[in-house]
């Protein structure tokens, strides 16, 4: 009898827990992040295992002698070495593609609220020196361009690409005078333009963030040390605070907002006020309408997914910048594209590089 008809049952053992791995692999590519298919497909993958020692446990087959056995125990052992690493890695940390490495070097004095990606995730936007905000094309079809902003004694401190318009808004900083911009990008049909949406004395605004429609834009307030998210209205100039916190976020169907309060992140339902406790870090950004990243603070990004309730998390991996401190993660509106702010070699200065799932 031929050795390959010795022992089917290895034969379709091997292939059943191969054609497992694959699927897993199939679904890690094609799909976003689910935590319980993750879960189901790794109980499924481990009774399989249990029923194929039991099977081989129980087999009336005679088992091979000298030098074949010692092969098959060692091929048996690096299978299940490397389905336990595969699947480990594969479960407990998802893995983010670095795409460009190095898009962007900023100066030292730079902090990462200075620049944004547009929701397409083929543009950047930041801001430069002497009141200005440039443009870099991601994908090289567009021409860099200089954007000159109203002219201050003062400095430009953040900027957020708006999710359905050509504008950006920017915030000025002047002694103790905050005010929020909203400027129009140049295209073939428009220049550019500027148009103040609010000012304000003795206060100090940062981390503004649009809403999905782009009628409000909500903004950290920090007043005698008190840090609020307010609301303005791009089209009645209405504003109002919603809570106490930082670094806002909407989610793209508006459904929850997102912000940073005393070193955790916190997601709040708007139309309930319930607010949830995803964990401890900053900058949160949405990935789709129910999963958002945020920086740890050891520099890792974390991924978190509100499922009815529970908060399921997952660490993601980002090889590419092994060793490297994350300061911030910021989804294009999309949530394809993920603009990466870390520190390189040079803790003082920031890069940025571009991800993607």
């Amino acid at each position: 009898m031929k050795s390959q008809d010795q022992h089917p049952r290895k034969r379709e053992e091997e292939q059943t827990v191969a054609s497992l791995l694959t699927h897993l692999q199939q679904m890690r590519r094609s799909v976003p992040v689910n935590y319980q298919l993750k879960a189901d497909l790794k109980k499924q993958l481990l009774e399989r295992m249990k029923e194929l020692e039991m099977q081989k446990n129980d087999s009336p087959v005679s088992p091979p002698s000298g030098r074949r056995k010692k092969w098959i125990n060692i091929v048996a052992a690096a299978m299940l070495l490397g389905v336990f690493i595969g699947t480990y890695v594969w479960w407990d940390k998802d893995v983010l593609a670095v795409e460009e490495r190095n898009v962007l070097s900023m100066p030292i004095q730079t902090t990462e609220e200075q620049i944004d990606i547009n929701p397409a995730g083929t543009q950047v936007a930041y801001v430069g020196p002497n009141a200005v905000v440039r443009t870099l094309s991601l994908d090289q079809k567009k021409h860099p361009v200089t954007i000159s902003l109203p002219p201050t004694k003062g400095s430009y401190r953040a900027i957020a690409w708006a999710n359905r318009s050509n504008q950006v808004a920017v915030v000025e900083q002047l002694s103790g005078q905050s005010r929020i911009w909203i400027v129009d990008l140049p295209d073939q049909n428009n220049v550019s333009s500027s148009r103040l949406l609010k000012e304000e004395d003795r206060v100090t605004y940062h981390s503004p963030t649009w809403s999905p429609n782009d009628e409000t834009i909500a903004y950290t307030r920090v007043k005698d040390g008190t840090e609020e998210i307010w609301m303005s209205s791009t089209v009645s100039f209405q504003e109002w605070k919603m809570a106490e916190g930082s670094q806002p976020e909407w989610s793209p169907d508006g459904r929850y907002l997102a912000f940073t309060k005393e070193g955790s992140i916190h997601v709040m339902e708007i139309r309930t006020g319930k607010v949830t406790v995803m964990g401890e870090g900053k900058w949160p950004s949405w990935m789709d309408d129910l999963t958002l990243t945020y920086t740890t603070p050891k520099g890792t990004l974390v991924e978190a997914q509100l499922d009815e309730g529970r908060v399921v998390q997952v660490e993601l991996g980002l090889p590419s910048l092994s060793g490297e401190q994350v300061v911030r993660g910021n989804w294009a509106a999309e949530g394809k594209q993920l603009l990466l702010v870390h520190h390189d070699e040079q803790p003082g200065s920031l890069v940025i590089s571009l991800a993607s799932r």
